[in-house]
């Protein structure tokens, strides 16, 4: 019998532990003008040469503690780790969950939704009246 080969739905995926991966080398790289935040990770095998990938960051991710939990309208849907991303200049909210499949291997499953920001279009009377 064939192994069906996963494919994740649109921003949603799937993250498994990497004890063959080692990060050599990090630091900032300018691209195109952009200051970019990037790894070289070392992929080795027993049977194959070792790999290496350049990995650009998307952004910072933060665990949800505890009392964040708590304090989460739905604490019990409440991810373990979260953050803001930039992808391809579109900005999405990260959310990720551990889990355990039936087979017992950790992982973490992803969701990604673009992120929406508020802007408050209220002008103060002060602000109308620059001085310039």
């Amino acid at each position: 019998m064939e192994k069906k080969k996963f494919i994740p739905k649109e921003n949603t995926g799937n993250l498994f532990h990497g004890s063959d991966v080692v990060v050599v080398r990090k630091g900032l790289i300018n691209i195109g003008g952009e200051e970019k935040y990037a790894q070289i990770l070392k992929y080795s095998s027993k049977d194959q040469p070792d790999k290496f990938e350049l990995s650009i960051s998307a952004g910072l991710l933060k665990k949800v503690s505890e009392e964040d939990r708590q304090e989460a309208p739905n604490p019990e849907t409440c991810p373990d780790i979260k953050g803001l991303i930039n992808f391809n200049k579109t900005a999405f909210d990260f959310a990720g969950w551990r889990n355990v499949s039936e087979m017992g291997t950790e992982y973490t499953k992803v969701k990604l939704k673009k992120a929406e920001f508020k802007v408050d279009k209220k002008i103060s009377k002060e602000e109308e009246k620059a001085p310039f």
